[in-house]
C-alpha cells in the first residue's frame, strides 16, 4: 500500500515522503491517526505545489533578510549609563537592551549572543545574532558614562 506520510516519523521518513506500508498497518493505525494518506496522482500533484510554495516563501524570506544585511552594514550601538560616586557604573547592558533596539519579532531576529550576560564596564564589545536559515550578523556596542 503507497502511502504518503503527514507528519515526521522516526521509524517511517520524512514528512511528504512517499513510502510502502503493509495494508492491515496502514489502514488499521496509520490512516486512523492520520499519520498518512494514501498516494494517489491527484495527492502527488497537491503536494508537489506545496513544496514549491514553501521553497518560495523560503526563497522570499532569504531576500528579506539579505535586503536588511545589506541595509544594515556595519550596526554599532552606544548605551550611555549614570556614573555613582564610587566610580562605578549604575546598571548594566542585558540582552534585554538590546533587544529592544532591534525590534527582534518584526525582524525575525531569534537569539543575540554577547560576551557576557550582564555588561557593566565601559568599552567596546562584540555581540551577535541569529536571523533564520543559521545566518549569523555581527554588531558592536560600546558603553559610555556620563
Amino acid at each position: 500500500m503507497k502511502v504518503i506520510l503527514l507528519k515526521k516519523n522516526n521509524n517511517l521518513g520524512k514528512k511528504f515522503e512517499e513510502i510502502d506500508v503493509k495494508p492491515g498497518y496502514g489502514r488499521n493505525f496509520l490512516l486512523p491517526k492520520r499519520y498518512v494518506i494514501i498516494a494517489t496522482n491527484s495527492v502527488r500533484k497537491k503536494i508537489i505545489e506545496f513544496k514549491k510554495k514553501i521553497i518560495q516563501n523560503k526563497i522570499k524570506n532569504l531576500k528579506k533578510i539579505f535586503f536588511f544585511l545589506k541595509k544594515k552594514k556595519k550596526i554599532e550601538i552606544t548605551f550611555y549609563l549614570k556614573l555613582g560616586k564610587n566610580g562605578k557604573l549604575l546598571g548594566s547592558i542585558t540582552k534585554k537592551n538590546i533587544k529592544k533596539i532591534f525590534f527582534l519579532k518584526k525582524n525575525k531576529i531569534k537569539k543575540i549572543f554577547l560576551e557576557k550576560r550582564k555588561i557593566n564596564k565601559i568599552g567596546i564589545f562584540n555581540g551577535y545574532f541569529n536571523l533564520p536559515y543559521k545566518i549569523k550578523y555581527k554588531f558592536l556596542f560600546k558603553i559610555f558614562y556620563y
